[in-house]
């Protein structure tokens, strides 16, 4: 498929530690060392399903036997789940023996469907979070008022997640701002730069570390950190510089990870009751300006009443006037 000659795989081994048989029809390991022990890679979130559950809970409930139906799974997780959480949607047990639930979000809910197991008909069935493919088929099956609910509800999260966090002794508006900072300090370092164990830089991604899966066992030993191009690839990455003058790669993006789905958020420190009190108390203690008297109001005139008047004494006068009579010259 790759058209490639014995000549050209020969080439490319020149190189290569692998030993090559004198009539170059084989390859063997150094000294026919025995195989790598093989080794799941463990599976890391991609950075789109993180918050695929932000609105609640999407599980799986699988190998349910015949002759249970979901009434039995919602009353059995009913007994388990925590005190005021109802389930929003309980599917059918399908011809896969698969029961689809639906709950709002809660506090640990990942972590509790996750390890959740409950007995029905006397065979016990695990729970699982629903991903991918899975995930984006049961969602189609959900009422559209469920669906409306889980929008709202991820919203909120996402507007809650917008909150400064505490890595070590330094504050970041969002764990975005975290992963720029991340970015900037590996931007900024040339291949084998160490970072100053005095410096910022440094603690920060030393308090970074602890949020590793295997932190404790990561970061033991370790006195310095510097910044070089990975194994894996070209891209780079940080290095810990253990006390032996061993060094091992880390990958920081796994610790961030970790940060995103439970952020150490600031605290927030509420004022006590005396504060609260001491402030209405203290509007009530001032005096308020006192009250100043209006002045009078003139009466008012009205353009009837002075026409009347005017009228009344034009009568008299001409009263007046007909009571005399002229004199004689």
């Amino acid at each position: 498929a790759m058209r490639a000659t014995k000549e050209d795989v020969v080439a490319a081994l020149k190189d290569s530690k692998l030993e090559l048989k004198e009539d170059r029809s084989a390859v063997r390991r150094p000294g026919n060392a025995a195989l790598p022990k093989l080794e799941a890679k463990p599976l890391h979130q991609k950075k789109n399903t993180l918050h695929a559950h932000d609105g609640g809970a999407i599980a799986c409930f699988k190998g349910i036997p015949a002759e249970q139906t979901w009434m039995q799974v919602k009353e059995k997780l009913k007994a388990k789940l925590p005190e005021k959480v109802n389930l929003w949607f309980v599917s059918e047990v399908n011809d896969k023996a698969q029961c689809f639930v639906a709950a709002p979000p809660f506090d640990g809910d990942m972590q509790f469907f996750e390890a959740c197991e409950i007995e029905l008909g006397g065979a016990k069935v695990k729970g699982e979070i629903c991903y991918g493919e899975l995930l984006q088929q049961t969602l189609k099956t959900l009422p559209k008022h469920v669906r409306d609910k889980r929008e709202r509800e991820s919203r909120k999260r996402q507007k809650e997640r917008n909150r400064p966090i505490l890595i070590g002794n330094q504050k970041f508006v969002n764990v975005g701002a975290l992963r720029g900072k991340v970015k900037e300090i590996l931007n900024s370092r040339s291949d084998g730069e160490q970072l100053k164990p005095e410096g910022t830089d440094f603690k920060l991604i030393m308090a970074l570390l602890e949020f590793h899966p295997k932190g404790s066992e990561k970061i033991q030993g370790t006195k310095g950190i510097k910044v070089a191009k990975s194994l894996q690839g070209d891209s780079r990455c940080f290095y810990m510089v253990k006390e032996g003058g061993t060094e091992e790669d880390v990958s920081v993006k796994k610790c961030i990870d970790v940060v995103e789905l439970n952020p150490p958020y600031v605290k927030v420190e509420k004022k006590g009751k005396d504060e609260e009190e001491e402030k209405p108390a203290a509007e009530k203690a001032t005096p308020s300006p006192p009250a100043v008297a209006a002045p009078a109001a003139a009466p008012a005139s009205t353009g009837d009443g002075d026409a009347a008047a005017k009228a009344e004494e034009e009568k008299k006068e001409e009263g007046t006037e007909d009571k005399k009579e002229p004199t004689a010259s």
